[in-house]
């Protein structure tokens, strides 16, 4: 196997070398990063396998790996597949975008190395962006896995209104459920100024100039362990999202404070999380203003923004459920007129799409 020159370099396979790969373009390319997950990696590959839709190609990014990764994939007999190496750890941007580059689908499709693809995934995802040729790029919801972990339903937000105010709170995309065009994503490469976060950053550019969707069923299984980037580095991925966040509040004319965009930023992740009365009537005043700056504006749509953040202001009550004064948060969530955006058009669409999600799981 030829050695890379440097720490931008990457090595190939046998399989993966150039006069090997087969003549037909692949209809969808597969781009799965890699860093340190021999024990995992197999299986992620299988998972895409075994697909349905068989006209595909794998390209394994192994981002500098120190343990048995490379030795696992390259012992995977399958023509389809792609193994390129980084001589060097270059991060989560860096491995991305060596997949894009390398990718020779008229779709790309994206798989964490410790995820899996349920069997259908692909086809089902390609006849949705063929039937739908305005939208750019489509996830899907996943199902949670683990040891100890008792298996739940991640769902996404399902149409482009819904998704856009959505990631001006939270990524609304499972990176390892999303597939799209090509000849779009190539040119939104990963931000490598963004060594966590590059996710949220890159779904935030795309579907501010492209339509794009999540489809309401469960097509992938996400791992929920120790390891996983979100776990490990919550303090930098709450660093990074600030100037996320700040830049998508300056297209609403609201120049939000660190103390706002943290608050805002905890508002996106609560979940049974315990808040006090000053925080729930912090996120009642922050929500009714977002509103009202859109309204001027016009930057999301006004059902979606008003189901999306109705939807975060009845989690703020919720987690004030669990305080001492439990009475408090449900008086406040059915005397405010936030709450109302739970049963408009966007609404009932969201809370169909969740049904037929958890029917899938």
């Amino acid at each position: 196997m030829a050695q890379g020159q440097g720490a931008g370099s990457c090595r190939r396979g046998p399989r993966g070398s150039e006069n090997s790969l087969t003549e037909s373009k692949p209809r969808v390319s597969v781009i799965m990063p890699v860093f340190n997950r021999a024990g995992m990696i197999a299986e992620a590959i299988n998972s895409i396998q075994t697909q349905s839709l068989s006209n595909l190609e794998i390209v394994v990014v192994d981002d500098g790996s120190t343990d048995d990764t490379v030795a696992v994939v390259e012992a995977i007999d399958d023509p389809r597949l792609r193994l390129i190496r980084h001589e060097r750890n270059q991060g989560i941007p860096g491995a991305r975008n060596t997949g894009l580059a390398a990718a020779r689908g008229d779709f790309i499709a994206w798989l964490d190395s410790d995820d899996l693809a349920r069997p259908r995934r692909l086809e089902l995802q390609l006849a949705f962006l063929e039937a739908n040729p305005n939208i750019a790029m489509v996830g899907a919801c996943a199902a949670t896995i683990g040891t100890g972990v008792k298996r739940k339903l991640r769902s996404a937000p399902g149409r482009h209104e819904i998704i856009r105010p959505t990631l001006l709170f939270r990524a609304a995309f499972k990176q390892s459920s999303l597939i799209g065009r090509a000849a779009i994503l190539k040119n939104y490469p990963y931000n490598p100024d963004f060594p966590v976060c590059e996710d949220l950053d890159m779904f935030l550019r795309v579907s501010a100039d492209h339509r794009v969707a999540n489809l309401p069923e469960v097509l992938m299984e996400r791992r929920d362990h120790a390891g996983q980037i979100v776990k490990q580095q919550a303090a930098r991925v709450r660093e990074f999202k600030r100037p996320l966040f700040a830049a998508e509040f300056d297209r609403l004319g609201i120049a939000a404070d660190d103390t706002e965009l943290d608050r805002h930023i905890l508002l996106g992740r609560l979940r049974r999380r315990a808040v006090d009365r000053e925080f729930i009537d912090w996120t009642e005043r922050w929500l009714t203003r977002i509103i009202a700056a859109n309204h001027r504006l016009r930057v999301y749509n006004d059902d979606g923004l008003a189901y999306v953040c109705a939807l975060f202001w009845a989690r703020a009550c919720n987690a004030g459920f669990h305080g001492s004064d439990r009475a408090y948060g449900w008086r406040r969530l059915a005397r405010s007129s936030l709450s109302l955006g739970l049963f408009n058009r966007e609404g009932r669409y969201a809370f169909a799409a969740n049904r037929a999600a958890r029917r899938s799981l």
